[in-house]
Formats: C-alpha cells, sequence, structure tokens
C-alpha cells in the first residue's frame, strides 16, 4: 500500500487552484512572521543605536573615583571592557570684560576650556559627535568645542598648534579649591580665580559638535585629548565607563564592586545615567546605570519594568503565532472536508486510517517545502520596499535606518511557519482518517449536508431581504463547520488588525518627540530682565522666521482643592501636598506663563476640553490648565497621570511670591490640554502649568515684562539672517544669549516621521496579510461550492438569485465574526497594554477608531472575495459544474 503515499504529488498536481490556495495561505503566514520579525528586529537595532548615541555605549558608570579604584574596577571579573576619562585640568581661554559684567549678572570671571583624557574605549563609548577632524590618537593631539572657537583671540584651525596654561579653579576669597562635580562642564561661581599648574602643547585635530541644549552664553567648554591610562595619576579623579561580561543581576555585581572599592556608602550617588552632555550637579562619587540601554536588552536595574516587557512581547508571540496557525488551519480544514469522498475511496479499495493521516502530513511536507521559502522571500521583499520608501521620504536625515535582515528571525520565521503547518494539519489528518467509506461515498463532499436536526426559518431576514436572504442563512446553518472556518479566519484578521493598533498607539506613547519643538529660543539675564519689544519686532519680520512667540514666565503659589488632586497621583507625591490651607493644599511649585496672543491662537488645536476666547479669559481672569505629566516611579515605571482633575468652569486660587504685590486673585479653567505650546511630549517636571494671556499675566503678577521668546524657522528658507542677528544681539549686549536647536529639532521631527512610517508600515503589514487571508479563505470556500451552486440553479435559481444569495452570506459573515472578533480583539488590547503597565502606565482608551476601521474593512473584503470567484462561476455551464469534482 506504499502506492497511496504517492498519490499525494499526483493530487497536488491534479488539483492546480486548491493547490496554489492552500500554498498560498502557507506564504502569507509565513510573510506575516518574516515581515513583524524584521520590522520588529530593525526597530530594536535603531533603538539601540540611537540610544547609545544618546546615554553612551555602556551599561554602568563610576563617577569621580580615585585613581587606586580604577584598577579594581577595570581588573574586575565581572567587567569586559572599560573606558577611563580623567581631568587633565582647567585653561582659560579669555577673561570675560566688565562690560559683560555689567550685561550679564551671573557672568563668569574667565571663559575656560576643561580638558579631559579619553583612552580609546571611553571615545568609543560615549560617541562622541565631531563637526570636523578626528578624536585624538595620541597625548598631544587635542579636539575642540566648536562653540570655544569664537573667544579664542586668533580662531584656531585644524592642524594648528595651541599652547595651554593648566591649572586649578580656586575661591578667590578664600583660595580654596573649587569642588567640580560631575564631568566638570557644570556650574561656576562669580568670586572665582583660576591657577596655572603646568603648561602644554597640542595640536588640534577635530571640532566636535555642542551638546544638546547648549547656550551661547556658556562660560565652561569641553575639550578631548587622548590617554591610554596605563600608568594612572592617583591624584585625579577619573570617571570610568564599563561593559558587563553578562547583563544578568548588574546591580549585584555592581554592589560588589562598590563593596571592594571601599567607598563609603553615605558619600555614594546611585541613579540612573542622563543624556550624554546633560551635566549636572553631582555627589563627590556618583554610580550610574545607563538603564535606557539596559531595559532594551531587559536587564535594567527595574525588576518590574523587565517582567513587563517580557511578558508583553510574550503574549504578542502567542498571538501572532496562534493566529498563523489559524490562517494555515483554515486552508487544510477548508480542503479536507471537501475531499471527503476522495478518502472515503482511498477506504474502499483498502486504505487504512494511518495511511490516509500520513497522506495528509504528506502534503503538509511537500507544501510547505514550496510556500516556506517564498514566504520567507516574500516578506522580506515586502521590508525592502518599506524601508526604501523610508530612506526617501526622510530626506537623508536618517540615513542611518536601515533594514536588519536577521538570520535567527529567517529561522525562527521558517520553523515557526513548518510547526504551524503540521500542527494545523493534525487535526484535518485525523479527520480524514476517521471517515467512514460508505458514508464518504454518499456525497461528493463538495455539496455534502451536515446531519442537523433542526433549521430555524429565519423570517426576519426574510422579511429584509426576501426568500434569497432565507436561503443563504440557511446554508450557513446546514454547512456550520464551513461556516466556522470562514468566519474564524476574519475574526482572526480582525483581532490581529485591534490588538497591533493598539501596540503602535502604545509604543507612540512611549517614544514620544523629545522636547520642546522650537528651532531658537532668546533670553534675557541682564538687570531689567527684559526683552524690549523692539527685538521682537525684528525677529518676526525675518524671511527665516515663520513664528515668534513672547515668552511670560514666573511661579505662583496656589490653593488646589483636596477633591481635585488625583488620588493615584497624590499617593506617588504625598510631599507636594503637605500645606493645608482651608479646604485645599497649598502649593508653590506651580508655572504661570503666557506665549502671546499669537500663542494662544496656535495652542487652540491642542486643548482636549473648553476653548480659547481671548476677551473671556481677560475678562474672567481665565487659564488653560496642562495637568497630564509623564512621572518615573521609584520602581522604573513611567506614568502618564493627570496630577489634578480640573474641569473647564473651576476656580483657583492663586498668588505671587512677591509680598508687595495682591493676595490670592481667583483665575478660572477655561481648557484643558495635555501638551503645552511647543511639544508633544508630556510634562516631566510634574509642575502645575497655568497658561494664559499677557493681560491676565499681567494682572497676577504685576508685570508686562518678559525676558524670552522661542522662534520657530522656516524649514524652506536659509536660517542664515536669524543666526547673524542673534549674535549681533550678543556682541551689543552680553545679558543676551540664545540656543540655537534647528539640526536638533530637524532631526526629532525626521525621527518621528521614520517612526510613524515603521510603524504604520508594521500595520500596513497586518492589514494586507488580513485582507489576503480573507480574500483566500472567502475565495476558496466559494470555487470548492462549485457543484453547489449549479445544484441550485439546476433547481430554478437565477444568476442574480445566486449572486444575491452569495454576497447576503458574505454579509452574514462579516457581522457574525466582527462582533465575535471585536470583543476578543479589544480584551486582547487591554491584555496588552495592562502586560505593558509595569513599564509604561497610561490611561487605556477603548479602540472604536480600530474597531470600525476592521469592522468596516472586513465588510469591504469580503464582498471583494466574493467578486472574482462569482465571475468565474458565472462562465461555467450548469453541465460542466455538475459533472465537475471539487
Amino acid at each position: 500500500m506504499k502506492s497511496y503515499t504517492a498519490l499525494t504529488g499526483k493530487y497536488l498536481k491534479g488539483q492546480k487552484k486548491r493547490t496554489l490556495l492552500t500554498i498560498f495561505g502557507i506564504i502569507l503566514s509565513v510573510t506575516l512572521l518574516t515581515s513583524i520579525g524584521t520590522i520588529g528586529m530593525s526597530y530594536w537595532d535603531k533603538s539601540i543605536r540611537q540610544t547609545m548615541r544618546d546615554f553612551g555605549d555602556y551599561h554602568v558608570s563610576f563617577n569621580g573615583i580615585s585613581g587606586e579604584a580604577v584598577s579594581k574596577v577595570k581588573n574586575n571579573s565581572s567587567v569586559k571592557s572599560a573606558g577611563i576619562i580623567s581631568r587633565e585640568g582647567y585653561t582659560v581661554i579669555k577673561e570675560t570684560t566688565e562690560k559683560e559684567k555689567r550685561e550679564d549678572p551671573y557672568a563668569a570671571p574667565y571663559r575656560y576650556m576643561n580638558v579631559k583624557g579619553y583612552d580609546a574605549n571611553a571615545i568609543n563609548m560615549l560617541q562622541v559627535q565631531l563637526d570636523s577632524g578626528r578624536m585624538p590618537k595620541n597625548p598631544n593631539e587635542i579636539v575642540l568645542s566648536s562653540p570655544s572657537l569664537s573667544y579664542f583671540s586668533e580662531k584656531p584651525k585644524l592642524g594648528d598648534t595651541i599652547y595651554l596654561k593648566l591649572g586649578l579653579r580656586k575661591v578667590a576669597s578664600t583660595g580654596e579649591d573649587i569642588k567640580i562635580n560631575g564631568l566638570g562642564d557644570f556650574g561656576w561661581d562669580l568670586d572665582e580665580a583660576f591657577q596655572a599648574q603646568s603648561q602644554k602643547e597640542y595640536t588640534i585635530v577635530g571640532f566636535m559638535k555642542p551638546p544638546t541644549g547648549n547656550w551661547s552664553s556658556s562660560y565652561i567648554f569641553p575639550a578631548i585629548t587622548f590617554d591610554d591610562h596605563k600608568t594612572i595619576d592617583n591624584n585625579k579623579k577619573h570617571f570610568v565607563y564599563v561593559k558587563m561580561k553578562s547583563l544578568n543581576d548588574i546591580q549585584k555585581k555592581t554592589e560588589d564592586m562598590m563593596s571592594s572599592l571601599s567607598l563609603q556608602m553615605d558619600k555614594v550617588e546611585v541613579g540612573s545615567a542622563q543624556q550624554l552632555g546633560k551635566d549636572y550637579s553631582r555627589m563627590n562619587v556618583r554610580i550610574e546605570y545607563n538603564n535606557e540601554l539596559l531595559k532594551l536588552y531587559g536587564k535594567s536595574t527595574y525588576e518590574g519594568v523587565n517582567h513587563s516587557l517580557i511578558l508583553a512581547f510574550a503574549a504578542i508571540i502567542t498571538i501572532i503565532m496562534t493566529c498563523t496557525i489559524a490562517v494555515i488551519y483554515n486552508t487544510f480544514h477548508i480542503s479536507v472536508l471537501e475531499r471527503i469522498s476522495q478518502f472515503g475511496m482511498l477506504r474502499c479499495i483498502g486504505a487504512t486510517p494511518t495511511q490516509i493521516r500520513k497522506i495528509v502530513m504528506q502534503e503538509a511536507t511537500l507544501l510547505s517545502l514550496i510556500g516556506i521559502p517564498i514566504g520567507l522571500l516574500t516578506g522580506t521583499l515586502f521590508m525592502k520596499l518599506l524601508f526604501y520608501y523610508i530612506s526617501l521620504l526622510t530626506l537623508g536625515f536618517l540615513k542611518d535606518m536601515r533594514m536588519v535582515i536577521s538570520m535567527p528571525i529567517l529561522i525562527s520565521a521558517g520553523v515557526l511557519g513548518l510547526l504551524s503547518v503540521f500542527i494545523s494539519a493534525i487535526r484535518p489528518a485525523k479527520q480524514a482518517a476517521r471517515v467512514s467509506p460508505l458514508e464518504a461515498l454518499k456525497s461528493t463532499g463538495g455539496t455534502k449536508v451536515e446531519h442537523i436536526t433542526k433549521v430555524k426559518k429565519a423570517l426576519f431576514v426574510k422579511k429584509l431581504f426576501g426568500f434569497v436572504g432565507q436561503f443563504a442563512s440557511r446554508n450557513l446553518q446546514r454547512n456550520k463547520n464551513r461556516f466556522r472556518i470562514t468566519a474564524f479566519s476574519m475574526i482572526i484578521s480582525i483581532i490581529l488588525f485591534i490588538v497591533f493598533s493598539g501596540l503602535v498607539e502604545f509604543m507612540q506613547q512611549s517614544t514620544q518627540v523629545s522636547g520642546a519643538q522650537y528651532s531658537y529660543s532668546i533670553s534675557y539675564d541682564g538687570p531689567s530682565k527684559r526683552i524690549d519689544d523692539t527685538v521682537y519686532q525684528h525677529v518676526a519680520q525675518l524671511d527665516a522666521v515663520e513664528q515668534v512667540y513672547k515668552f511670560y514666565s514666573n511661579q505662583v503659589m496656589a490653593i488646589i482643592p483636596k477633591d481635585k488632586v488625583n488620588p493615584k497621583y497624590y499617593e506617588l507625591r504625598k510631599d507636594r501636598y503637605v500645606v493645608d490651607d482651608g479646604e485645599g493644599y497649598r502649593t508653590s511649585n506651580n508655572s504661570f506663563v503666557s506665549y502671546g496672543d499669537n500663542g494662544l491662537d496656535d495652542l487652540q488645536s491642542k486643548l482636549t476640553s473648553g476653548k480659547i476666547d481671548k476677551e473671556q479669559m481677560d475678562r474672567e481672569n481665565g487659564v488653560i490648565i496642562q495637568q497630564k505629566i509623564s512621572v518615573l516611579t521609584d520602581e522604573g515605571k513611567q506614568l502618564i497621570i493627570d496630577s489634578t482633575q480640573f474641569k473647564v468652569g473651576d476656580r483657583i486660587k492663586v498668588r505671587t511670591f512677591d509680598r508687595s504685590q495682591k493676595g490670592y486673585q481667583t483665575v478660572t479653567v477655561v481648557g484643558i490640554a495635555d501638551h503645552d505650546l511647543l511639544s508633544e511630549k508630556y510634562n516631566g517636571s510634574e509642575v502645575l502649568s497655568f497658561i494664559t494671556t499677557p493681560k491676565v499675566y499681567s494682572n497676577i503678577m504685576g508685570t508686562d515684562a518678559y525676558s524670552r521668546m522661542f522662534i520657530l524657522a522656516n524649514p524652506d528658507v536659509s536660517n542664515q539672517a536669524i543666526t547673524d542677528y542673534l549674535k549681533l544681539l550678543n556682541v551689543k549686549d552680553a545679558g543676551f544669549n540664545y540656543l540655537d536647536r534647528v539640526t536638533e529639532v530637524a532631526q526629532a521631527k525626521n525621527d518621528a516621521i521614520t517612526f510613524s512610517i515603521l510603524l504604520y508600515g508594521f500595520i500596513g503589514v497586518i492589514v494586507l496579510i488580513a485582507f489576503l487571508n480573507i480574500i483566500n479563505t472567502v475565495s476558496t470556500n466559494l470555487i470548492l461550492r462549485t457543484k453547489e451552486f449549479a445544484t441550485l440553479k439546476a433547481i430554478g435559481m437565477t444568476q442574480h438569485e445566486v449572486r444575491k444569495m452569495i454576497i447576503l452570506e458574505g454579509i452574514f459573515y462579516g457581522l457574525f465574526a466582527g462582533v465575535i472578533g471585536i470583543i476578543i480583539g479589544t480584551c486582547l488590547n487591554y491584555g496588552i497594554h495592562f502586560l505593558f503597565g509595569g513599564a509604561l502606565d497610561t490611561d487605556w482608551v477603548f479602540p472604536w477608531y480600530s474597531i470600525g476601521i476592521a469592522f468596516a474593512g472586513s465588510m469591504i473584503t469580503t464582498f471583494l472575495a466574493t467578486i472574482g470567484p462569482m465571475y468565474r462561476l458565472n462562465k461555467v455551464s450548469i453541465v460542466d459544474a455538475l459533472r465537475r469534482e471539487n
């Protein structure tokens, strides 16, 4: 009986349409696995490289440790590699003039350069960004900061030799060394003197870009030279950046190292690393975990975040696998159901149930060998096309956005596809093996009517659609297996769309465009603290300026009614609400701001409730409340939460800190906004912001002065006129300084575009796979019912009535699948959101939009799936169809 299994190949060749449809189902499934895996791997790769640029390519750092401790860290058994930085000393570039000191009361006595020695590992780990040239390779070479060049008496060039007097910064009145915390580019004192200790000659080999957020008035600039640190100076403080051999138990390993260094824990800070260039005041010794990088490997020091991410992604993979198996299972199941008579014939001539099962499994194997390689190829080509369009649309700003073709992903997709095929074939194979020869031969399979005891009359359907509608409804009832299989395919597609649409929304919340979206910021720190309106008018008239906002800002005290404090936020930050004042809490860390009249016009689109009527706001002391904030808990969980629960119409008492001004005044809430005017990111400072008109600001604060402006540059016009004017302002009056964020904003916007394309490309893959899956299943179902439709025509049903019946069947499929798919998909959408809650906790929003698209899409797709088969059915004569084997 070996010849029975040899029938598999002949059958597949003989039934080309059915074979092609089955292979197509396998191709769709493997394409889905390959596409999702490739997108996931590419996005992970992009995230890691971006995080390394922003935070550094290291795992933990030891900042400000002695020379004796360096070797202990470097030679620790847990350490794979270590980058070492030491302070070589400060040098004075230029002494601050008396004019500058008068115009800027906070001016440092000198413009300093802080020279640090990096070894090769430190240069690689800290991702220094160059404007030109290269990094130093020996102790006699140096890289300068580009913004520092204008303060040299003669502007240095690449290849020039400079002589620097290196020394210490002292407290002028006492002669004591100034304590420098951190890497040293932060903070200065007005009572400061410089003491030279040595002189060194350097060759300039490069100029590095300024760190993000570098103001034009900075008084301390970084400079980098090379130091291999083969010999360690015990008199210097060092910064050691470490990569671990294994990321498991990284916190315990670090604590063991700290113990071996004999560090006094009360003199050591422990925390998470900030972005490179974001220097801030620290204790003498600080241990920092690069958690932004570690969490991408699932190894951050926050265990709750790690577990949440692992469980969430495991659930996503499970959903993908289940849906993949379902797609293939549908195809096999329909195929087996329609071939019951053939298996019955084989049983009649002696085939055993084992041989029948073997035939089905052999068929699955042959189809897999054809479908899986094609699926891997189509999935890869589809991603190639997607990334090609990404490269075009980003216009070259994100050349590092790359498609990662991972062999583990391809192998996993192939193996999972193969497992899906065999898992899908098991039940149909058993079902085929159990068939009774006599029962099988009673029916041709294609028009086989299942054993039923009762068919509902469907009177309501008859009233709506006539007897054809009633016939369509009864068809679904008497062919329950076929109905369930086809509906199940549609349900799976709806579930996929709703779940992954929710995942895209979550990813958008967790990776918002960073920072305020303005091109330039001008501030004035002179004695008057007031920018003259002529400056505003001049800037506003520049062709390169798209918009400019006056920025009035101050802090106010406010009494927050206790019933308006979000209880969830109160539990996190009880220390903010400790001063009782009547029926509320008196708080001092509140921001009272105005962006000018034009700023209010542009803020209108960001309101989540209320409206902006400037005349009403002026009459009622109206304010817009920005109460949604981003909070990082002690467990490392990011919360997007409302700090308060104010509504439009609520009244709040506020007052200035100036006792000479009025006491408490009442402001009225006229609107709520999640984001401020110049940001798409939630407020991370945990302050309650009141945004209002210039007139209300003046009423409350007692002044109409503003000391800052924000400029939005026109991207289609050269910015040279803006930068020239800002530099001129700084030369005329040292109280003026500015921040240039043009490159940063352009990068952020293009990151956002790429991110959106990637995510919606991901959704596009899901939609395309779901669309083709429904087309494949519904089309297969109709084609395999050719004889059934011929029988209906033979007993008197017209072509129009058959066509109407098929369309109504599709509508009934869509309605049933839509309801079930929406319920299950919404539940899974919430489940994924819940699992991610350990890393990012946001309010879950019912996915109405995704549900509407999924439901409408399934109905339209079902209709389209019937057009092709109906066209082919019209061409087949009744006699030929009745003679044909399905």
